[in-house]
């Protein structure tokens, strides 16, 4: 005999059927809600890091915030605000945390040398974020990237001002790899893409993120003599001008200015002027760069140690 239902049964395993089929949808809507909501969050907290003046409890935060931001990739690969995180969160301990153990380990140990290694090795996944934010607004950038100068150049006229988070962390720390690998010819072969990235930086804003930009460029041209594309007069232009866009408060300026211009045309009259100048100075001129700060009064004091060394 054939079984006749009741409207309201028919009526209610319609409904299940349909909310059953909506659920994973639906679910899967709400985790990127949430995820991309905490993105934000989280991105709104990155002053409290930098705003820290206690050295060793920075470095000893930095990891697990680095983790977190990867973790949360793994779910939304496609997140502006987490893949600047990571970016961000790997420069940063590349420089506060192992650059500085570098910096201290002896000359040519096998301490210095793995240091060095690590050091590069968190730039580089710097690097590959800062790339991977950008081909969120422009896919096959980083395919450009890849080809050659002239392919870059072209993808890079391409870019605008909400592209400049991802050109800062791809810029910088890929000219801070090199810097660190100046026996490896391979990342030397690598320059001339970091300066692009950061020449568009400074075309499209000067000033951001503490004048990063024109701080790098003027490190590129004064590390390095004449016979290597070193340019004295464009070094001493971009670190005075990134001096003033700072209101000489962002003391890496300083620092990168005497640990290479001033040392490559010998003047050790304006490397101790801006040593001095930076360790003189209180946290207070700017509490919003606080780590930065102390990273910068940390490098200068060891500068100031060396200075027969350099002169």
């Amino acid at each position: 005999m054939k079984t006749v239902y009741p409207n309201s049964i028919i009526l209610f395993f319609a409904q299940a059927a349909l909310v059953i089929g909506i659920i994973p949808v639906t679910g899967c809507n709400i985790q990127r809600m949430a995820l991309d909501q905490t993105a934000a969050i989280l991105k709104q907290t990155t002053p409290a890091l930098e705003s820290e003046s206690d050295y060793e409890f920075a470095v000893a935060a930095l990891p697990a915030s680095i983790k977190t931001f990867e973790g949360f990739l793994q779910s939304g690969k496609d997140n502006a605000n987490l893949l600047e995180l990571t970016a961000m969160g790997y420069a940063s301990y590349g420089m506060v945390a192992l650059e500085d153990q570098w910096e201290r380990a002896e000359d040519m140990s096998d301490e210095a040398d793995i240091l060095a290694k690590r050091t590069r090795g968190m730039y580089m996944r710097a690097h590959g974020y800062g790339l991977q934010l950008i081909e969120l607004n422009h896919p096959g950038f980083t395919a450009a990237y890849k080809k050659g100068r002239d392919h870059l150049d072209r993808a890079l006229k391409r870019l605008s001002r909400k592209d400049l988070p991802g050109l800062l962390w791809s810029a910088m720390p890929l000219f801070m790899a090199v810097n660190v690998s100046r026996d490896d010819v391979t990342m030397i072969a690598k320059l001339p893409q970091a300066k692009a990235l950061v020449v568009r930086l400074v075309e499209l804003d000067p000033a951001f993120y503490n004048a990063a930009g024109h701080m790098i460029l003027g490190s590129m041209y004064g590390s390095v003599g004449k016979m290597m594309g070193g340019d004295p007069v464009k070094s001493k232009k971009h670190f005075e001008q990134a001096l003033k866009l700072t209101k000489r408060r962002f003391l890496l300026v300083q620092v990168m200015y005497a640990q290479t211009l001033a040392v490559q045309v010998q003047d050790r009259a304006l490397f101790t002027k801006l040593l001095q100048e930076v360790k003189a100075a209180k946290l207070s001129i700017y509490p919003r760069q606080s780590l930065a700060n102390v990273l910068a009064k940390r490098k200068a004091g060891r500068l100031v140690a060396k200075a027969d060394e350099f002169f």
